[in-house]
């Protein structure tokens, strides 16, 4: 039976983010230094706010076997650290969610580019303004799916 180890996959997104010019030259403009990439997660060691702004890539589920097509999710966490808001008259806009999202999106079109043979089939994503401040989470789940080729091998 043909398998990818959700390991793979992993490491080619970790290599594709760490080689993004676009999420680099970002986090240089808006954070002052690179990114940091984690590949798993551990709750003694988890990313501090000095960490920021970081990502985790973490490994969730797949799905193989005699079907038609084989499915791998893994997951994105990322944050970045923004203390302070702009007030425009009436109006505070906390920058920090809007970064949030805006790397957000660098890393999920990142992640789309790796592989376009096997395409991320679905993304769940949100953002998290509330309950770390300074500090701004978000997180997305991301699926592709491989065609099963009788005979074939398997890549990523």
């Amino acid at each position: 039976m043909q398998t990818i180890p959700l390991a793979v996959i992993a490491n080619r997104w970790a290599e594709a983010v760490k080689d993004n010019q676009k999420i680099t030259d970002y986090c240089m403009k808006h954070f002052g230094k690179d990114l940091n990439i984690y590949i798993g997660y551990d709750d003694a060691g988890a990313p501090l706010e000095e960490d920021c702004p970081c990502v985790i890539i973490m490994m969730d589920n797949k799905s193989e076997g005699l079907a038609s097509s084989y499915s791998y999710t893994l997951q994105l966490v990322w944050g970045i650290v923004r203390a302070e808001a702009e007030r425009e008259g009436r109006v505070v806009k906390y920058t920090g969610a809007f970064e949030c999202d805006e790397l957000g999106q660098l890393l999920i079109e990142c992640i789309m580019a790796v592989n376009p043979n096997y395409p991320v089939i679905n993304i769940d994503y949100e953002t998290d303004n509330i309950s770390w401040r300074p500090v701004y989470p978000g997180k997305a789940t991301l699926t592709i799916e491989i065609p099963h080729v009788i005979g074939g091998n398997v890549e990523y």
